[in-house]
C-alpha cells in the first residue's frame, strides 16, 4: 500500500451510486475513518444525499454533460423543451450485465427515447464521472491527488460471472484507471468486512455487530436495487473470513417490485400507451418511477385500508384519450385490478391486500434462495443473517424473512445501504481479509481427446490425422464449489503445433454445472480467447506453462514459455 496516499471505493449501483474513502495512514489507525462523501445535491430541494442515481446524460456527439442528480434535472429541462433527440439519457442501466445474453463486448443499451450506444461507453463514462467528481472533491478540500495515487475499488455483486467482472475492469480502464490501481470488491463480501468493525458496545469493548467472535457463521444477504446477493461467512482468527458457500441469488432486488408495479400501470392502460409514455414523457415516467419508492416505502405487514400513490395523471389521460379513445379511469373500470385499485384525483389507492401480495412474489424468490443456500451441508449452525443494501431496510422484506426463519437471529446495521460502500474501502486496504472463497463456476478449456466408445458420443466422433477423436470436450480443471485459498495456482502446460507459431490460442469456458461434457452444452458458455505470444518463434515445438490463479474477487492468469522460463505475455480478446 506504500505508493496509494488514498483508497476510494466506487459503489455503482442499479439504481444509486455513490464513493467513499480513507487516507491510508488514517486507515491504519482507525479503519472506520471513512468518508461517504455528501456533496450530492438532492432535486429541486437541494438535500444533501449519500448517494446519487445512477443515471447518464450524453449529448448528440455522445460527450459527457452530466451524471446523477445534475443529469436528472437537465434531462427534465430538455423533455419540457422537445430536444430529446439531441441527446442520450441512460439509467437504471447496471442489471443489463447480469441479464444479457450476447456478448458484453458487443453490447448495446437503450437509452430513455430507445436510442443505443455500446454498453461499453455508457459504464465507462459513468464510472469517469465518479472518479473525476471524487479528485475534484478532494482538490476543493487542498489534497489534490493524481488518479494513480489512489487504489480504486470498484464494487460488484457476487453473483455476478466473470465476463460481467472483467467488463468492468475494461470500463473502469477506459475511465482513466489503470489495471494495477484497481481493486473488484464483491458486494456481500464488502458488507461482511464493514460489519466486523462497527461496534455494538463501546463501554465494553464489543464490536462487529455480533459477527465478530471467532467461529461465527453467518448469512450475508446484501438486497440492493438490481439483485438479491447471498454468501455465507466464518470468522477465523486474526480477523480473517472464510466463504462457506458459493455466492448466490438473483435478480429479485428493489427494482424487482418496481417492475411489479409498473406492471400494474401497464395492465390498465395497455402496452402502447404504456410504451409512448415511458418513451414521449421521460420527466413523468421518472417521477413515477420516485413515487413507486415512497410507495414501497409505506407497504408494511401491518398495512390495512389503502395505500396510496400518486402517478403523472394528466399525462397518462391524455395519450389514452388520443391512442385508446378511453380516459385513464374508463381504462382501470375495465381491467383485471379494478378490485384491487381504485383512483382518486391523481392517485391510486391500493388495498393493502393487493400493495402486499405484488411484494411477497418478490419476497418469496429472497426467501427461496435462502432456504436453498441452508440446506447445504457446508452452512451448518448457520444462525445469524446480516441484511445489507437498501432494499434490507423494507419492513416488508424485514418480515417475510423473520416469519420464514424464525430460529435466525437477523442483523441489520444502521445504514444498511452504506455498508457495502464502505466496507470497499475496508477491503482495499486490507484485501485478504477473505482467506478463502468457494468457486462458484467450473472452468475447463476445448479439447479433442481420442475417442472412447465409452465415455464419448458417437456423433462427436471426427478424424484427425488418422485418428479417432472427440470432438468440443470440455476439459475441466476447476470445478464449482471447491474451496480455494487467496493465490490458488492451478498449472496446465500447452505447446505449440506448426513451425514458427507466433501465439498459442486458448478459449477459456465455464459452467455453474459441476463436470459438463462438451463445451456447446446449454450450461456452458465462453469466457474469453486469449491468446499467449510466444518469444521468439523457432521451427521446434515451443512448450508454454499457464497458470490459473483463483480465490481472488477475479481470475487470473500468467504464463511462461518452460524451456527458457521467458514470461509470455498474455493477450485477452472480446470479452464473451
Amino acid at each position: 500500500m506504500e505508493k496509494y496516499f488514498l483508497v476510494a471505493a466506487i459503489d455503482f449501483g442499479t439504481t444509486y451510486s455513490g464513493y467513499a474513502f480513507g487516507m491510508v495512514r488514517d486507515l491504519e489507525e482507525d479503519p472506520m475513518k471513512i468518508h461517504a462523501n455528501q456533496a450530492w445535491v438532492s432535486g429541486q430541494q437541494s438535500l444533501l444525499s449519500l448517494k446519487t442515481p445512477t443515471c447518464l446524460l450524453l449529448d448528440n456527439n455522445k460527450k459527457f454533460k452530466s451524471f446523477g442528480y445534475e443529469a436528472e434535472n437537465q434531462y427534465s429541462n430538455i423533455t419540457m423543451d422537445e430536444e430529446t433527440e439531441d441527446y442520450y439519457y441512460f439509467y437504471r442501466f447496471k442489471m443489463n450485465l447480469h441479464e444479457s445474453e450476447e456478448s458484453l463486448e458487443n453490447l448495446k443499451i437503450k437509452d430513455a427515447s430507445g436510442k443505443k450506444l455500446p454498453a461499453m461507453t455508457v459504464f465507462s463514462l459513468s464510472i469517469k464521472a465518479l472518479k473525476d467528481h471524487l479528485l475534484d472533491l478532494l482538490d476543493t478540500r487542498g489534497t489534490t491527488l493524481k488518479a494513480d495515487e489512489v487504489l480504486w475499488v470498484l464494487t460488484v455483486p457476487a453473483i455476478w460471472s466473470d465476463s460481467a467482472k472483467m467488463f468492468m475492469r475494461k470500463a473502469a480502464k477506459k475511465a482513466g484507471i489503470k489495471d494495477n490501481c484497481l481493486k473488484l470488491a464483491l458486494e456481500p463480501e464488502a458488507a461482511s468486512i464493514h460489519c466486523q468493525h462497527i461496534h455494538v458496545d463501546r463501554t465494553k469493548g464489543q464490536r462487529g455487530f455480533g459477527v465478530s467472535a471467532v467461529g461465527t457463521r453467518y448469512m450475508v444477504i446484501d438486497l440492493g436495487g438490481g439483485t438479491a446477493d447471498i454468501t455465507c461467512h466464518e470468522k477465523l482468527d486474526d480477523d480473517f473470513l472464510k466463504e462457506l458457500y458459493k455466492a448466490s441469488g438473483g435478480a429479485c432486488g428493489g427494482t424487482a417490485m418496481d417492475a411489479k408495479v409498473l406492471g400494474v400501470i401497464r395492465e390498465i392502460v395497455g402496452e402502447s400507451v404504456f410504451n409512448e409514455f415511458r418513451r414521449v414523457h421521460v420527466e413523468g415516467y421518472m417521477d413515477l418511477l420516485r413515487e413507486i419508492e415512497v410507495f414501497k416505502r409505506n407497504i408494511k405487514p401491518e398495512s390495512d385500508g389503502k395505500i396510496n400513490m400518486t402517478i403523472p395523471y394528466v399525462s397518462l389521460q391524455e395519450l389514452c384519450s388520443i391512442k385508446l379513445n378511453k380516459s385513464f379511469k374508463e381504462l382501470l373500470a375495465v381491467s383485471s385490478v379494478s378490485n384491487d385499485i381504485s383512483l382518486t384525483g391523481n392517485k391510486l389507492r391500493f388495498s393493502a391486500d393487493f400493495a402486499k401480495q405484488l411484494f411477497t412474489s418478490i419476497t418469496d424468490q429472497i426467501v427461496e434462495y435462502i432456504r436453498l443456500i441452508l440446506m447445504q451441508p457446508e452452512v451448518q449452525n448457520i444462525n445469524r443473517f446480516l441484511l445489507v443494501g437498501g432494499f434490507s431496510e423494507s419492513p416488508m422484506v424485514q418480515h417475510a424473512i423473520k416469519a420464514n426463519f424464525p430460529d435466525k437471529r437477523l442483523i441489520i446495521p444502521q445504514e444498511a445501504g452504506l455498508a457495502v460502500l464502505k466496507g470497499a474501502v475496508l477491503f482495499g486496504h486490507r484485501p485478504k481479509t477473505i482467506k478463502s472463497r468457494v468457486i462458484k463456476y467450473s472452468y475447463g478449456v476445448k479439447t479433442t481427446p481420442v475417442f472412447d466408445p465409452m465415455v464419448h458420443d458417437p456423433k462427436r466422433r471426427c478424424i484427425i490425422d488418422g485418428v479417432d477423436r472427440c470432438q468440443n470436450v470440455f476439459s475441466c480443471f476447476m470445478k464449482s464449489g471447491t474451496a480455494v485459498e487467496v493465490e490458488h495456482e492451478i498449472e496446465k502446460k500447452y505447446q505449440t503445433n506448426e513451425v514458427f507459431q507466433q501465439t498459442v490460442p486458448l478459449e477459456l469456458f465455464f459452467s455453474i454445472k459441476e463436470d459438463p461434457k462438451y463445451i456447446d452444452e446449454p450450461c456452458v458458455q465462453k469466457l474469453w480467447k486469449m491468446d499467449i505470444n510466444i518469444p521468439h518463434p523457432c521451427e521446434n515445438p515451443r512448450k508454454v506453462k499457464v497458470l490459473y490463479i483463483f480465490g481472488d474477487t477475479e481470475l487470473r492468469v500468467t504464463a511462461v514459455e518452460m524451456d527458457t522460463g521467458t514470461p509470455c505475455e498474455a493477450t485477452i480478446g472480446g470479452i464473451c
